[in-house]
């Protein structure tokens, strides 16, 4: 990339012996690709004017002088203050073909669940719990007060909303083939003994905020990929040369 070609070999053995080399490769990466993208004047003008209210600016001078406090030209403070707009631009023009499939691959990851769960150490204890939940003979916050041996005590044994990726494997298998309100039999992890309940489950949606989380995964995953074979290449061409 044209950017980095000022780099010398001293330069580039010193950024990489402090593991900054990848991290100003990734910037000048996003700048070289994001550099083309077209901003319509009046969404630049509208987004600026929002930008400089939000900082409470009221004036031209007062403009000048956050510039000046923050060692920014009016060209940089451009550049950062569009850098959000563009990059959802250039995720509209070039991923939106492939923003429904990347949804279907990680639908399963991002779906969101409430539910309580009660923690002991012992079989039998988990048993009495659950016989006692599904008789309705107790309440489940009163045997989490009562019993429970996790972090869940603090809230009454309610977890989340809670990525469903989040959660042990093996409840989260469970949470997912579960029906809302239903108390399910004890199940062990880690040697532990967990009754559990799922209180609610959000299936992810493609809305507008779905398909604009799809898009920034995929731009990040075009970065990682380019910034992985510019790093490569810096690396190969001044520092393995040297050990060999």
């Amino acid at each position: 990339m044209e950017s980095l070609k000022c780099l010398s070999k001293d330069c580039v053995n010193l950024l990489h012996k402090n593991k900054l080399l990848r991290a100003l490769i990734r910037a000048e990466v996003i700048l070289d690709t994001l550099k083309n993208v077209h901003i319509p004047e009046e969404t630049k003008d509208e987004t600026i004017k929002n930008y400089i209210k939000k900082l409470n600016l009221k004036k031209d001078e007062d403009l000048t002088k956050w510039l000046n406090a923050n060692e920014l030209s009016y060209k940089d403070f451009e550049a950062m203050v569009l850098s959000e707009v563009k990059l959802k631009e250039y995720c509209s023009n070039n991923f939106g073909s492939n923003i429904e499939s990347r949804f279907m691959e990680r639908k399963n990851q991002l779906d969101v669940v409430v539910y309580s769960i009660i923690r002991v150490s012992s079989y039998f204890k988990s048993r009495e719990i659950y016989f006692r939940l599904t008789e309705k003979s107790a309440t489940f916050g009163d045997l989490v007060d009562q019993f429970s041996e996790g972090i869940e005590k603090q809230t009454r044994g309610a977890i989340g909303p809670y990525p469903l990726t989040k959660a042990h494997p093996k409840l989260a298998n469970l949470l997912r083939n579960s029906k809302v309100g239903e108390i399910q039999e004890p199940i062990e992890i880690d040697k532990t003994f967990l009754v559990v309940r799922l209180d609610s489950y959000q299936s992810a949606r493609l809305d507008n905020d779905m398909r604009n989380k799809m898009g920034l995964e995929l731009f990040e995953q075009l970065i990682i990929s380019k910034v992985n074979d510019l790093n490569k290449q810096l690396v190969d061409q001044f520092i393995k040369t040297d050990i060999n």
